[in-house]
This record gives C-alpha cells, structure tokens and sequence, in this order.
C-alpha cells in the first residue's frame, strides 16, 4: 500500500475574502463543514482547484442545494490539503467521504482504495 502523509490547513471560516486569499493555482481535496453549538460536522468532501471549488459552492449558481442550504444556515468552515497527483486526490476524496459520510455528497467518489492518507 502506499501512503501519504498529508498537510492540512487549518479549520478557516467559510467565506469569499477567506476563500480568494487562496493561491489560484492550488490543486488538492477539501472538505466543508459546519458548526452545531460546540460540534464540527463534515457535510461535503470534494477535490480540484481548491479556490474555484469553494467559490462555486459560495455562489448562486451552486448546483448542490444541500451544500446552497448548509452554508446559508449555518456557520460554515473549510480545510484544505494540496495534493498535486490527481490519483492520490481522488483516493484522499474517497477515503473522506467512507470516513466522514457527509450528508451532501450525492455519490461515493471514484477513486484507489490501496492509497493511504492521514485526515488530519
């Protein structure tokens, strides 16, 4: 099996002045989340150009009226780690989504189960 060891961001409020401090150009998965009183709960996983992710699910024209409805009621945050291989993405992707469930992913994502990665 080979593994990765990841670099996460730090938990960031969800909002576009976080959002586009981003470099434009950082590849990599992300996962969405939101606060419930003292408690963290992951809703969405996802990966690509980190910046032009999160700015859709910010947007109108945000196609996932899960994602549209959890960031217009709650306080919402996000954290990142760059991953420039798109197959270790995709399995990163993957081994969040089998690890979180979150609520607004609508499909399993595709992705190597035999990769590794630390989610933390």
């Amino acid at each position: 099996m080979e593994n990765w060891i990841l670099s996460w961001s730090k938990l960031t409020p969800l909002n576009s002045a976080n959002v586009n401090s981003l470099d434009a150009n950082l590849e990599g998965v992300y996962r969405l989340s939101r606060q419930e009183g003292d408690k963290i709960f992951i809703f969405y996983v996802g990966n690509g150009n980190i910046k032009d992710r999160l700015l859709r699910h910010l947007s109108e024209p945000e196609d996932n009226d899960c994602v549209k409805a959890t960031i217009k009621s709650y306080t919402c945050f996000f954290r990142y780690s760059i991953i420039t291989r798109e197959e270790v993405r995709k399995a990163t992707e993957r081994k969040m989504y089998k690890v979180y469930q979150p609520s607004c992913n609508l499909v399993e994502p595709d992705g190597r189960d035999d990769i590794g990665v630390n989610l933390e």
